[in-house]
């Protein structure tokens, strides 16, 4: 108890010296120094120029790529008569790079043999200064478009950038395609007419419990209904994935904690960006900001019940990515100090998920929806059950008793800029009071688990 009133103690006179050196005049950092920029994974492939030889996707695995600004990379897709096919991009402007608001994008496109347009999407900017993954799909359906869409043969994917981006890098691009096996029966319609713009479920209260989000779509942590905390830099985008069946919904609040006198949510406001993905990495929900006057800032999303049939909706509409169960996507983005000012160190964010509605029947397909990407596993069921929250001083965490206490002390940073002689203060206060408690853990329970 003494130790620990000792580390509390220093912990307090650090916090002191944090709001001395968070003085108006104090310079602040660059906004993406630290930042984990999105991790592309798969088989490495080069666009072609042109229709004539472009490389083929082949459908359930996923390529790497890269696009320059102006330019327009082709791939060839094979399809049959009966399946759903989508093939999705995923931009990945580093962390930190000069972006401009709905001007810098990317657009997909899907061609039929005879050159008609599938599908296509344009994933853009929202917000001037923030460079944040933008992943969107083009999709091929067989009951709707075109007629040319429905036959069999080669079809032509392109992903191109646009023209005059501010940054001249080259943007890292995830290329995937996945196909959707033929419905032979069962449940096909849409979701209950005026469901999407029924009331949002409350958000969950109760302790956080600590996970780390992923750097992309491939090792993003499985996340059931629960509240959770991890730990993002400015700058950059974490991943979580939570399992979605026929007949839920998907609500999640992402905020912050305005701990501080000078964290007044006119400063916050624009922190935070999330932004909901469907199991074919389509964009499903843009969040909005949520947060009342003297409140946390907060951004939330929450989608229309997962049908089959909700594919057929009006052009635009986001009701149309809520077309299958599976894997739904959560990506939180933490805006940069150039657009919230008093955001230039890691910082402890706050993510309320719930999946609403019980679990319905869905379509009856022809072929194991789970083997190309779609559909829910049993360990997938398991996890959308309610995560129990932990109650206040129960650190039951799945990173253990040590990685919690040292968030939890994290907390007396806040979100005001800092000295750089200061940080070292508190960092070693923080690692002090770490490293004592792991001590502890261990030689009671052993190592903790890895996330």
């Amino acid at each position: 108890m003494k130790d620990r009133r000792k580390v509390r103690a220093g912990l307090a006179a650090a916090a002191a010296l944090c709001a001395v050196a968070a003085a108006p005049g104090t310079s602040l950092a660059d906004g993406a120094a630290g930042a984990r920029a999105y991790e592309t994974r798969g088989t490495r492939i080069s666009g072609s120029d042109g229709d004539a030889g472009a490389p083929s996707l082949t459908a359930g695995r996923t390529y790497v790529d890269s696009v320059g600004p102006g330019e327009k990379r082709y791939y060839g897709v094979t399809l049959d008569t009966k399946s759903a096919a989508y093939v999705s991009a995923v931009a990945a402007p580093r962390p930190g790079a000069e972006v401009t608001s709905y001007r810098d994008g990317v657009k997909v496109t899907l061609e039929s043999p005879d050159g008609g347009i599938c599908g296509t999407a344009s994933p853009k900017i929202e917000t001037t200064g923030v460079a944040y993954p933008l992943a969107d799909y083009a999709a091929r359906q067989i009951d709707s478009g075109p007629a040319s869409c429905h036959q069999a043969g080669r079809y032509v994917a392109t992903v191109e950038r646009e023209d005059g981006s501010p940054d001249p890098e080259r943007w890292p691009v995830e290329l995937r395609l996945m196909v959707e096996p033929p419905v032979k029966g069962g449940a096909t319609g849409a979701a209950p007419e005026g469901s999407s713009s029924s009331p949002s479920p409350e958000p969950l209260d109760g302790t956080p419990l600590p996970r780390r989000g992923g750097r992309g779509f491939n090792d993003a942590p499985t996340l059931g209904t629960g509240v959770w905390r991890d730990e993002i830099t400015p700058g950059e985008t974490h991943f979580y994935r939570v399992p979605v069946d026929w007949g839920q919904r998907l609500s999640a609040v992402a905020e912050l904690s305005a701990d501080g006198k000078d964290q007044s949510t006119r400063l916050l406001d624009r922190a935070l960006a999330l932004h909901a993905y469907n199991p074919a990495r389509g964009l499903a929900k843009r969040g909005t900001p949520a947060a009342q006057e003297g409140e946390s800032p907060r951004t939330q999303v929450a989608t229309a019940p997962v049908a089959y049939g909700n594919r057929y909706a009006n052009t635009g509409s986001t009701v149309r990515a809520m077309s299958f169960s599976g894997g739904y996507f959560l990506a939180v983005t933490l805006n940069p100090p150039q657009v919230a000012p008093h955001l230039n160190s890691s910082v402890p964010v706050v993510l309320r998920v719930r999946v609403a509605g019980d679990a319905r029947g869905g379509p009856t397909y022809d072929k194991d929806p789970v083997k190309a990407g779609f559909g829910l596993t049993a360990a997938d069921r398991r996890a959308a059950k309610r995560h129990p929250v932990a109650a206040d001083g129960d650190r039951m965490g799945s990173s253990g008793s040590g990685a919690a206490d040292s968030k939890d002390a994290l907390r007396v940073v806040g979100y005001a800029g800092i000295g750089t002689g200061t940080a070292l203060v508190l960092g070693l206060g923080v690692w002090t009071l770490t490293a004592r408690r792991r001590a502890s853990a261990r030689q009671r329970y052993g190592p903790p688990p890895a996330w």
